[in-house]
């Protein structure tokens, strides 16, 4: 699974352990320049309402998106580094 990591040389105690779901929407929304919403992200996505609920969730909690006017922003945004999800703070 990939991990997400707020810098280059956290340990793995630091990083959150995404899912392949997790880190697709964590890509979606990174992708997007703007905010994007909650339609769109799952228009992007193809999840079910509830699962996408949950995940940006999720992601909010370990504070990797945050909700801006309604849509999702990512706060740091993914890179792939050995491998492993990296997120450039």
């Amino acid at each position: 699974m990939p991990l997400a990591c707020t810098s280059q040389n956290c340990d793995a105690n630091e990083c959150v352990e995404l899912t392949d779901r997790e880190a697709l929407v964590c890509d979606a929304i990174c992708a997007s320049r703007e905010p994007i919403s909650f339609t769109r992200l799952k228009e992007f996505t193809n999840l079910h309402q509830e699962i996408l609920s949950r995940i940006v969730y999720r992601l909010g909690v370990h504070g990797l998106v945050r909700k801006v006017d309604g849509k999702y922003q990512g706060i740091c945004c993914p890179q792939l580094v050995d491998s492993e999800l990296f997120i450039a703070g």
